[in-house]
């Protein structure tokens, strides 16, 4: 927001791009807040207006600024965390999609955060989601490995399992994530109650079995 050096009481946000200030403009103090509770901007909206160059109306004051406290958000965003389109980690196997028994089968994923904007009980926040602990589970009765490590590909893998068994497996991917959350228009960040989880599957992937054989000659 900005406010005209001349007229206190006249405040628009910043980016309006048909409001000048006679004597230049000033910031306002941020609204104070009694401890434990965060300030909230004011309020404005626009119209549609094809009178006016810019096609809207000026600007109209809607609320004040207002605080609110975590309590006011608390359980809607750990509901919201586990609604959000949450775009499921990369499950990256072996690049042929087979693998010999006994042998280590790699999988790996990414680290990669996701940022995501919502609306939680009518006030907008930005959510930023990090992916903690990643559980593969093989598909063969195994328990299934769970690690913080994301892995990394062949010869520098960190994560793998060994099939002792030929057949066909499908190995599935749950990604456990945290977050933390940000009301537009604040600066601080704090952590979003609980976690969501997202699942991904890799092809079906294909474990042989090797045969030795006794033959009467040399093998060229």
């Amino acid at each position: 927001m900005v406010v005209c050096t001349d007229n206190q009481g006249t405040d628009v946000p910043l980016h309006d791009p048909d409001f000048t200030c006679p004597n230049g403009p000033t910031f306002p103090a941020p609204h104070p807040c009694p401890p434990g509770q965060r300030p909230l901007d004011a309020l404005y909206r626009q119209d549609r207006d094809p009178t006016r160059p810019g096609g809207w109306s000026t600007w109209q004051h809607i609320t004040d600024a207002t605080c609110v406290t975590d309590p006011d958000l608390t359980a809607a965003l750990a509901t919201e965390l586990t609604n959000l389109p949450l775009t499921p980690s990369p499950a990256t196997g072996p690049p042929n999609d087979w693998v010999m028994v006994n042998m280590d089968t790699v999988v790996y994923t990414t680290l990669d955060p996701q940022t995501l904007h919502t609306t939680v009980l009518g006030t907008p926040v930005t959510i930023t989601a990090r992916p903690t602990t990643f559980t593969w589970n093989f598909a063969d009765d195994t328990t299934p490995l769970t690690t913080t490590d994301p892995g990394r590909p062949f010869p520098h893998q960190t994560v793998a399992h060994q099939y002792h068994h030929g057949g066909t497996y499908t190995i599935t991917l749950t990604t456990t994530w945290t977050a933390d959350y940000q009301i537009d228009g604040t600066t601080t960040w704090e952590p979003v109650p609980g976690t969501a989880t997202t699942t991904t599957t890799t092809p079906p992937l294909t474990v042989h079995t090797a045969r030795s054989h006794l033959v009467d000659s040399p093998l060229h």
